[in-house]
């Protein structure tokens, strides 16, 4: 698989602050080109650019978290009473989140989104599957595209473990008078509630 280096260009809300004390923790000065094998934390209500090197740019966002409540708990009717006695309990001492993230690059001619919801407690994190009453998603669609340029073989797939989840979502840009060329971008969030991703490579 061929990995383009990225550029990182812009961030919103506290990720010049964030992003700068990562660098500079790092010993990377902050205007550094990273590769887009090496991915860069986002933590909740902040954004980050990366600029690809055919032209397209792509934006990682996480919102701000929910904390999932005991009057949660106890108005979901698909939990039995011990289900919610015990869920209640670990709320109370790890407490369940969720948070939604998105993730999309723009090419020159089309936006491809990935996008979902994840749950996590501090120990753990869960997507697609059902953990403790609650399942978060994932989704990934094209948003629009320029004709004569096409998309196809739109495709998403998760995996990891217990600590960190990663979701992967794939396309194929068909371009007027040139071969199809295939492209993906990953996120992965972790169980203390940040996400970490790059720009989109060209497999």
């Amino acid at each position: 698989m061929h990995f383009p280096t990225y550029r990182r260009i812009a961030a919103t809300g506290s990720a010049v602050l964030a992003g700068t004390a990562l660098a500079l923790g790092s010993g990377i000065p902050a205007n550094a080109w990273t590769q887009a094998a090496s991915d860069e934390f986002v933590t909740p209500g902040e954004s980050r650019s990366f600029e690809g090197p055919d032209g397209n740019s792509t934006v990682l966002s996480l919102g701000e978290p929910v904390i999932v409540t005991a009057e949660d708990i106890a108005h979901d009717s698909g939990l039995s009473l011990l289900a919610k006695a015990e869920l209640t309990a670990a709320a109370a001492y790890a407490g369940v989140s969720s948070n939604h993230w998105s993730q999309f690059v723009t090419g020159a001619a089309y936006t491809q989104t990935q996008n979902g919801t994840f749950y996590y407690n501090g120990s753990r994190v869960w997507v697609s599957e059902s953990y403790a009453g609650y399942r978060g998603s994932h989704a990934c669609f094209t948003n629009y595209v320029v004709w004569p340029w096409s998309i196809s073989n739109v495709a998403k797939s998760e995996w990891g473990g217990t600590s960190s989840r990663s979701m992967n979502c794939t396309w194929n840009v068909g371009q007027p008078g040139y071969l199809t060329t295939s492209w993906g971008m990953t996120a992965t969030v972790y169980s203390n509630g940040t996400i970490s991703g790059s720009g989109a490579s060209r497999g």
